[in-house]
């Protein structure tokens, strides 16, 4: 069973089914522990009614005449008596319907022993009240004339039977009944009640199982709608998204599949925008150049130094693109080598400065330098394409008489260089592509630049590649901030 709803199905089945036969197995041993107590309490409760009823047959010519103590033991331990005669013919019944189990037979004179048949009552029980009284037993005479004790469980009460019997001298039949069958029945037989915990499991195991469904339908539809955008994905779609679920950790994986699915869409986009960029950047050198071979094939013009100087122009700009497209799809499958040696930052930087310094005067831009020495890690040719390329940005970015600010910063962790410009700054909307390909950020800042629209890109790529990144930003006085950070 390799389904999710099967899975789990069987596992709360499983779980409910084992909950079930644990608690069975409690509640038979506990109900047995109750069983014997309650056959071991009847048991009890048997002699002691066995006892009373021989007790009063001796004090009693008729059995109908015990009826009242009969039903008063029979409401005391909730219990059915019956006594009938020797041929099974009901003399006192306390409840009704057929007989219940035979206890025994209950003869009259059997307490009194063998002397019993011959002990004169009357004077049986004087010599027994004149025992007890000398004795200090408690005792008081019923209305039947039968000394009844006040507590039975004096050791005394055995001698002084033995002294009335010795002391009788005169032989009468005690007015006794004849003997009779006891029967004694309970209302129910303690026992475990099997039927009924096999009930309670058969209900417990199919609300388990009910649950279970109900439970792996909720899980198992949220997955089945995520399988299913996957699947669409797969196929194309990437505008496939997946709805709210009420599980909190499947929505989880639901919030990730949509930025998953966001972010190939993204890339899908901007794949296609690439490959748009890409052939627009290669069609616009190769139409100069071929126009101008042509055009100098078919004589339209001559094949003067002004005219070759245009098309090696162009052919050198769709070299640089190539170059830069190279180096990008290095970066992106991390291919990119980097010559690194512990090397002083500052001063590669101040040497990068140095070579625009006359750019800069062209354009009447001021160029400032603040480098202490910071040593880290880099490869000197690589951050001095990174900061050139800002550095060249920036200068063309700015008006006559602006300015261009280069500065070497760090702390234990990083190497910061940042630059700054006074220029009109990136566009807001522009700030989070700035680096993306062929987003043109530099030509933004430099309109009409030659660039091939993949210096930022292609300087990120290269700060990462170090460990660093480069973020950009607008200050509030102005202009563009560049941020390298650099590991150390």
């Amino acid at each position: 069973m390799r389904s999710l709803k099967g899975r789990v199905v069987v596992v709360v089945a499983a779980v409910a089914l084992v909950a079930i036969v644990l608690t069975a197995w409690a509640v038979a041993s506990r109900t047995q522990d109750s069983v014997v107590a309650a056959v071991n309490d009847r048991a009890e409760a048997t002699d002691f009614i066995t006892e009373e009823l021989n007790f009063l047959a001796l004090s009693v010519s008729d059995w109908r005449s015990g009826d009242d103590l009969i039903r008063d033991l029979a409401d005391q331990f909730d219990a059915r008596i019956v006594i009938t005669d020797l041929d099974g013919r009901p003399l006192v019944d306390s409840g009704e319907g057929e007989l219940p189990p035979l206890v025994g037979v209950i003869d009259p004179l059997s307490p009194l022993g063998e002397f019993g048949a011959e002990i004169p009552e009357d004077e049986f029980n004087a010599a027994l009240a004149t025992c007890f009284d000398n004795n200090g037993i408690e005792f008081f005479i019923d209305e039947f004339g039968v000394t009844v004790l006040a507590d039975d469980a004096d050791p005394f009460i055995e001698e002084c039977y033995n002294e009335a019997f010795e002391g009788v001298d005169t032989f009468a039949l005690v007015d006794s009944v004849e003997p009779a069958l006891l029967f004694v029945d309970f209302p129910v037989d303690p026992q475990i009640p099997w039927p009924e915990l096999a009930l309670v499991a058969a209900v417990v195991l199919a609300l388990a199982l009910v649950g279970a469904t109900t439970a792996s339908r909720f899980i198992a539809g949220p997955i089945r709608r995520l399988s299913d955008a996957a699947r669409s994905i797969r196929g194309g779609d990437l505008s496939t998204r997946v709805d709210s679920v009420p599980i909190e950790e499947v929505q989880d994986l639901a919030t990730s599949f949509n930025e998953m699915a966001v972010g190939l869409e993204q890339a899908d986009n901007r794949r296609r925008q690439l490959t748009s960029d890409i052939a627009h950047e290669l069609r616009s050198p190769l139409t100069n150049i071929i126009g101008h071979l042509d055009a100098i094939d078919d004589g339209v013009i001559e094949a003067a130094p002004e005219h070759l100087q245009v098309v090696s122009a162009e052919a050198s700009r769709l070299h640089l693109l190539i170059e830069d497209l190279r180096q990008l799809a290095e970066a992106d499958e991390g291919q990119l080598r980097l010559n690194r040696e512990r090397q002083d930052v500052g001063a590669i930087v101040e040497r990068v400065v140095g070579t625009r310094r006359v750019v800069a005067a062209e354009r009447s831009a001021g160029l400032t330098v603040d480098c202490p020495p910071v040593e880290a890690p880099v490869d000197a040719a690589r951050v001095e394409q990174i900061v050139g390329n800002l550095v060249d940005n920036a200068i063309a970015a700015v008006n006559a008489e602006g300015a261009v600010r280069v500065a070497v910063s760090s702390d234990q962790a990083l190497v910061r260089i940042t630059v700054t410009d006074d220029g009109p700054g990136v566009p807001e909307e522009l700030l989070p592509i700035v680096f993306d390909r062929f987003r043109r950020g530099d030509r933004v800042r430099t309109p009409g630049s030659a660039g091939s629209g993949l210096g930022l890109a292609i300087s990120r790529a290269l700060a990462v590649a170090h460990g660093g990144d480069i973020t950009a930003a607008n200050h509030a006085d102005g202009g563009a901030v560049f941020t390298v950070t650099l590991p150390r």
